[in-house]
């Protein structure tokens, strides 16, 4: 199995926050091109409104002349007749030419109106299944420390364009169902061409729509994640965002509406996110106090439901099945491996997402929506002692699961060294705030630990190896339970030595022996404890018979400095009263008067009742021991759409100001006219044009649209057929 992190680089994201100059260019281009499609999509349409009201004059016009003929016929006016059918015959040529020439109109708008679909697709497939899929996984990365600049400018330029492929999609619709309107309304020949331009332009129509649906569900998306572990009864802060904003006038449509959120079991939101499981189908497993709240559009153009006084009040947690009862039918495997054995989970592994739903609204003539997106998976903790385990796993599924919840599960994903390096690097400076990050020889010495003796070198990590196994045979502990421990240690007491140097830390007993003995001067030196989780000690090399002897005090827990801090335990500890040096050379009166007076004073008047004396242990002659080397080679939107026979279009909220809104009218009184006197009838129009007229065969057929990357977001989601459909758009 290999790794999801494919290179380090995954992990130091560009500094900036933005995409390099070429995309940026490649986006503004796609961005200008449609622009301008929809810009020559409106023009052709108001040619073609104006040669077919041409085209509707001048039948009209052959109509009059044909029944003057008749007259003049009935009351044998031979000498008007002549010219009256000369007048009859260049009024049909220019009638036939000129329905030609809207022939040609009617074609290049199809094509034009095609080609914005294809611009369309092009540009949303990359806004959703690139750019903000990266913004996704950059947020998750955020979790666990690594740096995402400008991510709120970030989400902005998304929703920019989120709000253009809004606006020029629904232009497009709007030039579509009118180009239909027009041409069910005008006169109707026995070529075919109008059928067959209608036919082409409801499939332009339909995909349109498609499109517009799955957008508005995207759009939808948690801006401001919760925090990776949630703790029962503590409140939890979350935003989330309509990236779509007010470009349709969705926000008069979510007046009445609230967002609710509610906690579910990660399994469910799983097959959620993949369309095997419906929105009704999904139960919740815990109570959140607060869960309803608006969304608002705020000064920023933001349209966001806070959640800032929510408070995750019970959870139910998912009882572990009994040992041996998992059942392999549903993994789909004949027997058991270790990895399988892991999915039977224990209480701290088990994880949840939060859901979010839009209650519904009508958009349009697109019909109900209903919206929902989800959170991150996220663990939930009713005790301190849970909190190792559960930011264990969240920190592997942060750093190697994918952000789509496709592919296995989290805890079988193998990781490289150099990834999770890299991942431990930025977990510790954002869990410790520490300014001082880890150095490569600290991340060696992890390397060590991680890697026991014999095993081999450079093979993948698994989850069970980081948080499950224990180090060794001799103590009780995980890899991460005291790496954990010591963030913990560094955060709550040690900071100050860690960003000054003071305190070294990650080192072997071993190699802290050796590196005092090596020293000219005697010295003394902090390192973490490797028999017990979460403590520091102390060691120091004395003389004797000229030679060094190194010591190590036990260590000291969080609880002990509670007690005596490790600055007054230095101070009053008698074996450190003739040592002048921290290692490597750092004086050690200088260092303590970075601390308080009063603590110092504090802890010399407790040294006269007695030092609080710690266990020595030496170590004698250990340099002869030999050490490994330390080198290391949505368904979201669901339109309930009832379409009437007549479109229900709002041309007036798209198009730029100015424009005619009243363009349907022209030549409303003829087209009553024809109507009334049965000159539309298939057969009627062809009379009036006379012998002469050969229409244009149909044109070729409408370039097909690869659509695909809509269904990869859940169940397809189908157009618009005059009949309620449901759309599900399932999504992160």
């Amino acid at each position: 199995q290999v790794s999801l992190i494919d290179s380090v680089d995954r992990f130091s994201p560009p500094s900036t926050g933005f995409p390099p100059l070429s995309v940026t260019m490649q986006h503004d281009e796609m961005r200008t091109s449609l622009q301008l499609v929809t810009k020559e999509a409106h023009g052709m349409w108001e040619e073609n409104k104006d040669l077919q009201g041409r085209f509707v004059n001048d039948l009209g016009e052959l109509h009059r002349i044909q029944l003057a003929i008749q007259q003049l016929e009935s009351d044998q006016r031979h000498d008007q007749l002549g010219q009256a059918r000369q007048s009859l015959a260049e009024m049909q040529r220019r009638a036939s030419s000129l329905y030609d020439c809207l022939q040609e109109k009617r074609s290049h708008l199809v094509k034009k109106l095609g080609d914005g679909l294809q611009h369309v697709a092009l540009l949303q497939n990359n806004l959703i299944s690139e750019r903000l899929l990266e913004w996704k996984n950059r947020q998750k990365l955020f979790q666990i420390g690594i740096p995402f600049d400008n991510r709120e400018q970030s989400l902005d330029d998304l929703q920019c364009d989120f709000e253009l492929l809004a606006e020029h999609n629904w232009q497009m619709r709007t030039f579509a169902s009118w180009q239909i309107d027009l041409l069910r309304r005008g006169p109707q020949l026995t070529d075919n061409n109008a059928q067959s331009h209608i036919n082409n332009l409801s499939t332009i129509l339909d995909q349109l729509t498609k499109l517009l649906c799955m957008l508005v569900s995207q759009s939808f998306i948690v801006s401001v994640q919760p925090e990776p572990v949630l703790k029962t009864q503590h409140k939890f802060v979350t935003e989330a965002r309509l990236l779509i904003g007010d470009k349709l006038g969705i926000r008069q449509h979510l007046v009445h509406t609230n967002v609710t959120v509610r906690i579910i079991a990660e399994e469910e939101a799983r097959l959620l996110s993949v369309g095997q499981m419906g929105y009704p189908e999904v139960k919740t497993v815990g109570t959140i106090s607060n869960e309803y709240e608006k969304i608002n559009m705020d000064e920023r153009g933001h349209m966001v439901c806070k959640f800032n006084n929510s408070k995750l009040t019970r959870i139910a947690h998912r009882k572990p099945p009994p040992k041996g009862s998992l059942d392999m039918k549903v993994m789909g495997v004949a027997s058991p491996g270790p990895a399988m054995l892991m999915t039977s989970q224990a209480a701290t592994d088990q994880k949840y997402a939060l859901l979010y739903n839009i209650s519904s609204f009508q958009l349009g003539n697109l019909g109900k929506f209903d919206v929902w997106t989800l959170s991150l998976p996220l663990m939930v903790t009713v005790h301190g002692s849970q909190d190792c385990d559960a930011q264990g796993a969240i920190l592997w599924q942060r750093a190697f699961a994918n952000v789509n919840r496709c592919g296995t599960g989290n805890e079988m994903v193998l990781a490289s060294w150099p990834d999770l390096a890299q991942v431990i690097r930025h977990k510790f400076s954002l869990f410790t705030g520490a300014k001082r990050p880890l150095s490569d020889t600290d991340l060696s010495y992890l390397y060590e630990k991680l890697y026991a003796p014999g095993s081999q070198e450079g093979k993948p990590i698994t989850f069970h190896q980081f948080a499950k196994q224990d180090l060794r045979d001799d103590v009780g502990f995980t890899f991460w339970e005291w790496l954990f421990s010591c963030m913990q240690l560094i955060k709550q007491k040690l900071l100050k030595f860690w960003d000054e140097g003071w305190l070294i830390g990650f080192i072997s007993k071993h190699d802290a022996s050796s590196q005092l003995m090596q020293m000219p001067h005697s010295s003394f030196l902090l390192r973490f404890s490797d028999t017990q989780t979460g403590a520091v000690s102390i060691c120091f090399a004395l003389e004797d018979d000229n030679k060094k002897i190194p010591f190590h005090l036990a260590p000291f827990t969080i609880k002990d400095l509670d007690q005596l801090s490790l600055a007054q335990r230095i101070i009053t500890c008698p074996q450190l009263k003739e040592i002048r040096f921290l290692y490597p050379s750092i004086d050690k009166e200088e260092m303590l008067k970075y601390f308080e007076s009063e603590e110092r004073q504090k802890a010399e008047q407790e040294s006269t009742t007695g030092y609080i004396m710690s266990e020595i242990v030496m170590v004698a002659k250990t340099a002869n021991k030999t050490q490994r080397g330390t080198s290391f080679a949505a368904d979201s939107p669901s339109p309930l759409s009832n379409q009437s026979s007549k479109l229900d279009w709002s041309p007036g909220e798209v198009l730029p100001a100015g424009a005619n809104n009243n363009s349907m009218d022209v030549g409303d009184e003829l087209v009553s006219m024809l109507n009334n006197s049965g000159l539309m009838e298939n057969g009627d129009v062809e009379a009036l044009l006379g012998p002469g007229f050969r229409p244009q065969l149909p044109q070729q057929p409408l370039q097909q649209i690869d659509l695909s990357f809509v269904d990869q977001f859940g169940q397809p989601v189908m157009g618009m057929q005059g009949m309620q459909q449901q759309f599900y758009n399932g999504h992160q």
